[in-house]
């Protein structure tokens, strides 16, 4: 068969591929005809002002899912705020894990935060920052973090989640929140062996970070993460030049900005624009479009969708 002709089956079998499928398919071989779309969270009130609903529930979301046309819903875990100590497993819970796993055509991600970001929550950022000098207080916190998520990891995979966020907020919008180093030596090490534990399950695993990371960005790709997720130019995380450094193997997700929505709304063309960029940005590479920040009730939802359609 000709290379033409072999590249122009591989089109006609994935131009209908949606949802799991989609998402498999682009993280295993780039987008070659559709993009998939999806979002790190969705908030009830984005929900109600879609789909015009008091309540929101299983049902209504996943109508929210399936009207915006996304492919991906993330999945993040409910638990009780208890000072200084990390929840106990029987008190973690995952709501409508099993609907959103057997009874959807999406692919799930749930996510996790690491060490990091349980630190600052715990204890505060100033008492965060004033521990990080002591190896003693912050091996015993990795090591809890460690256990817990290791914990959920088998549990989500036994229980038919499609991937899994690491999700460390280790940056603001000019650099780093501690020194490289202290990342290097502490926190990207627990990263690694979570990712480790993760691909052992056969699942795809993404890191999140708000702002800018970019001082450690070879560190977190050199773990073996199948992806990033929210990639913020306006912390200079740029995604052209994140494509051009971090290769062919990892997929970036989550470039939009709101103000990118806004300007939209005001402009056409500044939409068609999106839509051109977004479809360079995805060929051939591997690729979800989604925001920066999550779908909210305060953005221009309707914006938001017409461009995923549109793409």
């Amino acid at each position: 068969m000709r290379l033409e002709d072999k590249e122009a089956k591989l089109m006609q079998n994935t131009s209908k591929l949606k949802g799991r499928e989609l998402v498999r398919h682009v993280l295993e071989n780039g987008v070659t005809v559709n993009i998939p779309k999806g979002e790190l969270c969705i908030t009830d009130g984005a929900v109600k002002k879609v789909m015009g609903t008091a309540e929101v529930g299983f049902a209504e979301k996943e109508a929210f899912v399936e009207t915006m046309g996304l492919d991906i819903y993330s999945l993040s875990p409910d638990y009780p705020r208890q000072g200084k100590e990390l929840p106990a497993r029987k008190d973690y819970l995952w709501p409508e894990l099993e609907n959103w796993t057997a009874e959807t055509p999406y692919f799930i991600f749930a996510v996790l935060d690491g060490a990091f970001e349980w630190g600052m929550r715990l204890l505060g950022f100033a008492e965060f920052c004033s521990n990080l000098r002591s190896s003693a207080v912050m091996s015993a916190l990795i090591e809890q973090v460690e256990k817990l998520n290791f914990y959920m990891i088998e549990k989500l995979a036994a229980e038919g989640v499609n991937g899994i966020i690491l999700a460390d907020d280790i940056a603001h919008q000019h650099g780093l929140f501690a020194r490289p180093q202290v990342l290097q030596d502490l926190f990207i090490p627990s990263l690694a062996r979570q990712t480790e534990q993760i691909l052992k399950q056969d699942l795809p695993v993404f890191f999140h970070s708000d702002g800018n990371y970019r001082d450690v960005l070879s560190d977190i790709i050199n773990i073996g993460v199948s992806g990033l997720e929210c990639l913020e130019k306006t912390a200079g995380m740029q995604i052209e030049e994140l494509q051009a450094a971090v290769g062919q193997e990892v997929c970036l997700w989550g470039h939009l900005d709101t103000d990118d929505l806004e300007a939209a709304a005001k402009d056409e063309g500044m939409l068609a624009d999106l839509v051109d960029s977004t479809r360079a940005l995805a060929a051939g590479k591997k690729f979800i479009l989604g925001t920066t920040s999550g779908i909210f009730e305060g953005m221009r939802l309707d914006v938001l969708q017409e461009l995923y359609s549109k793409v």
